[in-house]
């Protein structure tokens, strides 16, 4: 027990100790690896948009990532290691981060889909709560915050595009494509 102890105090004093140099980019998700902040999956979702039950569902929004089914980077859900985000000052965190859940696609699809809103057939904006996810955020240093992510179900995930601050000019890229970061979470 003393020594499960001692190597958790070890690990938070390694993962407690991520500067604001270490992290490149603003508005960039990272997280830890072995005590240095690593990137996740960044991939180049199309954006499109799916009628629902002829269209008497209204029509969802999508990120879509074609030809990759399954993220790269994967952690297991009892051991998902801490997030950190660099934003610009006076930006307000909470309006920002947002994860998305992939939906459930058929097995013979080669696709992730992640919903970014959804518009009912009167036009008004449909209830996409349980796609979302919105993360606590700690704030470590002057402009560097943990991600603090609560327990996650097996499945795909990416962090919604961010589209303020000085990655925001970067968010597309010449392809058409916005550019979203992705990771997997395996049982």
């Amino acid at each position: 027990m003393k020594k499960i102890t001692f190597l958790l105090i070890i690990q938070f004093m390694l993962l407690s100790g991520v500067k604001a140099q270490d992290v490149e980019k603003n508005f960039v998700p990272y997280y830890m690896k072995d005590g240095e902040v690593a990137l996740f999956e960044r991939k180049g979702a199309k954006i499109e948009a799916k009628a629902i039950g002829f269209g008497y569902g209204g029509v969802n929004q999508y990120l879509t990532i074609f030809n990759s089914k399954y993220s790269s980077v994967r952690f297991q859900s009892n051991a998902v290691p801490k997030f950190v985000m660099s934003l610009d000052e006076g930006i307000d965190p909470f309006d920002i981060i947002i994860i998305s859940k992939a939906d459930v696609v058929k097995k013979r699809k080669k696709y992730r889909r992640f919903i970014q809103k959804g518009n009912s057939m009167g036009g008004g904006s449909k209830d996409i709560s349980q796609h979302l996810i919105i993360p606590e955020l700690k704030k470590i240093n002057k402009n560097l915050y943990e991600v603090m992510m609560p327990s996650l179900a097996p499945g795909e995930y990416a962090f919604q595009p961010i589209y303020k601050g000085t990655e925001a000019n970067n968010i597309m890229g010449t392809s058409g494509e916005v550019r979203i970061y992705c990771f997997g979470i395996d049982e």
